[in-house]
Protein backbone atom coordinates (compact mmCIF):
# COMPACT_ATOMS: atom_id res chain seq x y z
CA UNK A 1 0.00 0.00 0.00
CA UNK A 2 2.80 2.38 0.99
CA UNK A 3 4.65 1.90 -3.12
CA UNK A 4 1.44 2.46 -4.41
CA UNK A 5 0.83 5.77 -2.10
CA UNK A 6 4.54 7.12 -3.04
CA UNK A 7 4.18 5.61 -6.83
CA UNK A 8 0.70 7.96 -6.75
CA UNK A 9 2.89 11.13 -5.37
CA UNK A 10 5.35 10.74 -7.67
CA UNK A 11 2.70 10.81 -10.69
CA UNK A 12 1.80 13.65 -9.17
CA UNK A 13 4.82 15.62 -9.10
CA UNK A 14 5.63 14.56 -12.99
CA UNK A 15 2.19 15.99 -13.80
CA UNK A 16 2.68 18.85 -11.65
CA UNK A 17 6.10 19.68 -13.50
CA UNK A 18 4.66 18.82 -17.20
CA UNK A 19 1.66 21.53 -16.41
CA UNK A 20 4.08 24.46 -14.79
CA UNK A 21 6.04 24.30 -17.35
CA UNK A 22 6.81 27.65 -19.36
CA UNK A 23 6.26 27.79 -23.14
CA UNK A 24 8.63 28.84 -25.44
CA UNK A 25 6.49 32.73 -26.95
CA UNK A 26 5.36 31.83 -30.34
CA UNK A 27 4.86 28.00 -29.82
CA UNK A 28 3.29 25.49 -27.97
CA UNK A 29 6.55 23.80 -26.59
CA UNK A 30 7.67 24.44 -23.62
CA UNK A 31 10.64 23.82 -21.16
CA UNK A 32 11.14 21.21 -18.97
CA UNK A 33 14.31 20.17 -16.53
CA UNK A 34 14.87 16.88 -18.39
CA UNK A 35 17.08 15.55 -16.02
CA UNK A 36 14.08 16.16 -13.21
CA UNK A 37 11.55 14.16 -15.68
CA UNK A 38 13.97 11.58 -15.84
CA UNK A 39 14.92 11.08 -12.22
CA UNK A 40 10.69 10.68 -11.65
CA UNK A 41 10.42 8.35 -13.85
CA UNK A 42 13.46 6.10 -12.54
CA UNK A 43 11.66 6.69 -9.03
CA UNK A 44 8.47 5.35 -9.97
CA UNK A 45 10.15 2.57 -12.27
CA UNK A 46 11.83 1.58 -9.04
CA UNK A 47 8.67 1.55 -7.79
CA UNK A 48 6.81 -1.06 -9.30
CA UNK A 49 6.26 -4.01 -7.78
CA UNK A 50 8.65 -6.84 -9.18
CA UNK A 51 4.90 -8.81 -10.02
CA UNK A 52 4.43 -6.42 -12.97
CA UNK A 53 7.84 -6.56 -14.52
CA UNK A 54 7.44 -9.97 -14.42
CA UNK A 55 3.96 -9.75 -15.71
CA UNK A 56 5.11 -7.84 -18.39
CA UNK A 57 8.25 -10.17 -19.19
CA UNK A 58 5.16 -13.50 -19.14
CA UNK A 59 3.07 -11.19 -21.49
CA UNK A 60 5.91 -10.84 -24.12
CA UNK A 61 7.05 -14.61 -23.71
CA UNK A 62 3.13 -15.58 -23.98
CA UNK A 63 3.27 -13.54 -27.64
CA UNK A 64 6.13 -15.29 -28.50
CA UNK A 65 5.51 -18.81 -27.77
CA UNK A 66 1.59 -18.40 -29.37
CA UNK A 67 3.27 -17.07 -32.60
CA UNK A 68 5.71 -19.79 -32.43
CA UNK A 69 2.83 -22.37 -31.81
CA UNK A 70 0.72 -20.82 -34.66
CA UNK A 71 3.87 -21.04 -37.12
CA UNK A 72 4.14 -24.54 -35.92
CA UNK A 73 0.83 -25.46 -36.51
CA UNK A 74 0.67 -24.17 -40.06
CA UNK A 75 3.50 -26.08 -41.05
CA UNK A 76 2.12 -29.31 -39.65
CA UNK A 77 -0.93 -28.90 -41.18
CA UNK A 78 1.02 -28.03 -44.73
CA UNK A 79 2.90 -31.38 -44.08
CA UNK A 80 -0.19 -32.83 -43.09
CA UNK A 81 -1.79 -31.79 -46.14
CA UNK A 82 0.98 -32.92 -47.96
CA UNK A 83 0.98 -36.03 -46.79
CA UNK A 84 -2.80 -36.55 -47.07
CA UNK A 85 -2.22 -36.24 -51.02
CA UNK A 86 0.27 -38.69 -51.03
CA UNK A 87 -2.21 -41.25 -49.12
CA UNK A 88 -4.57 -40.48 -51.45
CA UNK A 89 -2.57 -41.07 -54.78
CA UNK A 90 -1.56 -44.15 -53.09
CA UNK A 91 -4.63 -45.46 -52.45
CA UNK A 92 -6.40 -44.40 -55.98
CA UNK A 93 -3.12 -46.08 -57.45
CA UNK A 94 -3.95 -49.39 -55.02
CA UNK A 95 -7.67 -49.12 -55.99
CA UNK A 96 -6.42 -49.25 -59.82
CA UNK A 97 -4.29 -52.58 -58.84
CA UNK A 98 -7.13 -54.23 -56.99
CA UNK A 99 -9.73 -53.31 -59.49
CA UNK A 100 -6.87 -54.69 -62.08
CA UNK A 101 -6.22 -57.77 -60.38
CA UNK A 102 -10.32 -58.29 -59.50
CA UNK A 103 -11.38 -58.40 -63.20
CA UNK A 104 -8.22 -60.82 -64.17
CA UNK A 105 -9.48 -62.97 -60.99
CA UNK A 106 -12.52 -63.13 -62.26
CA UNK A 107 -11.91 -63.18 -65.45
CA UNK A 108 -9.68 -66.28 -64.37
CA UNK A 109 -12.40 -67.84 -62.26
CA UNK A 110 -15.26 -67.39 -64.75
CA UNK A 111 -13.14 -68.85 -67.80
CA UNK A 112 -12.16 -71.90 -65.19
CA UNK A 113 -15.60 -72.45 -63.89
CA UNK A 114 -17.79 -75.63 -65.18
CA UNK A 115 -20.53 -73.73 -67.41
CA UNK A 116 -17.99 -72.38 -69.09
CA UNK A 117 -15.91 -75.20 -69.28
CA UNK A 118 -18.45 -76.71 -70.81
CA UNK A 119 -19.85 -73.76 -73.15
CA UNK A 120 -16.07 -74.12 -74.36
CA UNK A 121 -16.31 -78.41 -74.97
CA UNK A 122 -19.63 -77.84 -76.74
CA UNK A 123 -18.11 -74.81 -78.75
CA UNK A 124 -14.87 -77.24 -79.95
CA UNK A 125 -17.39 -80.26 -81.00
CA UNK A 126 -19.57 -77.68 -82.78
CA UNK A 127 -16.30 -76.31 -84.68
CA UNK A 128 -15.47 -79.54 -85.76
CA UNK A 129 -18.61 -81.26 -86.68
CA UNK A 130 -19.22 -78.00 -89.04
CA UNK A 131 -15.56 -78.20 -90.47
CA UNK A 132 -16.31 -82.22 -91.15
CA UNK A 133 -19.66 -81.15 -92.66
CA UNK A 134 -17.80 -77.63 -94.55
CA UNK A 135 -15.00 -80.72 -95.63
CA UNK A 136 -17.72 -83.22 -96.67
CA UNK A 137 -19.52 -80.79 -98.51
CA UNK A 138 -16.61 -79.09 -100.94
CA UNK A 139 -15.78 -82.99 -101.61
CA UNK A 140 -19.10 -83.51 -102.59
CA UNK A 141 -19.03 -80.37 -104.54
CA UNK A 142 -15.92 -81.42 -106.03
CA UNK A 143 -17.03 -84.74 -107.27
CA UNK A 144 -20.72 -83.36 -108.56
CA UNK A 145 -18.16 -80.33 -110.48
CA UNK A 146 -16.57 -84.04 -111.72
CA UNK A 147 -19.58 -85.21 -112.80
CA UNK A 148 -20.86 -82.51 -114.88
CA UNK A 149 -17.87 -81.73 -116.32
CA UNK A 150 -17.52 -85.56 -117.41
CA UNK A 151 -21.12 -84.91 -118.41
CA UNK A 152 -20.12 -81.98 -120.59
CA UNK A 153 -17.06 -83.64 -122.07
CA UNK A 154 -19.53 -86.85 -122.86
CA UNK A 155 -21.93 -84.36 -124.90
CA UNK A 156 -19.10 -82.18 -126.44
CA UNK A 157 -17.11 -85.10 -127.81
CA UNK A 158 -20.63 -86.17 -129.37
CA UNK A 159 -20.99 -82.86 -130.67
CA UNK A 160 -17.77 -82.66 -132.25
CA UNK A 161 -18.24 -86.23 -133.56
CA UNK A 162 -21.32 -84.51 -135.06
CA UNK A 163 -20.24 -81.37 -136.63
CA UNK A 164 -17.31 -84.03 -138.22
CA UNK A 165 -19.78 -86.35 -139.26
CA UNK A 166 -21.58 -83.50 -141.04
CA UNK A 167 -18.49 -81.87 -142.07
CA UNK A 168 -17.79 -84.49 -143.81
CA UNK A 169 -21.02 -84.65 -145.52
CA UNK A 170 -20.40 -81.47 -146.77
CA UNK A 171 -17.69 -82.19 -148.17
CA UNK A 172 -16.97 -85.32 -149.47
CA UNK A 173 -13.94 -84.88 -150.74
CA UNK A 174 -11.91 -84.85 -147.97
Amino acid sequence: MKVDLEMMDLFEELEETVKNASTNPFSHKCSIDKQYVLQLLADIRSLIPEEVTQAVWVNKERHKIINKAKQEAEEIIEQANKEASRIEEECNNNMELIKKNSEEALKAYVESSEPVTKADERAKEILEKAESVAKEIRLGAIEYAEDVLTSVEYNLKGILEEVERDRRELNPKK
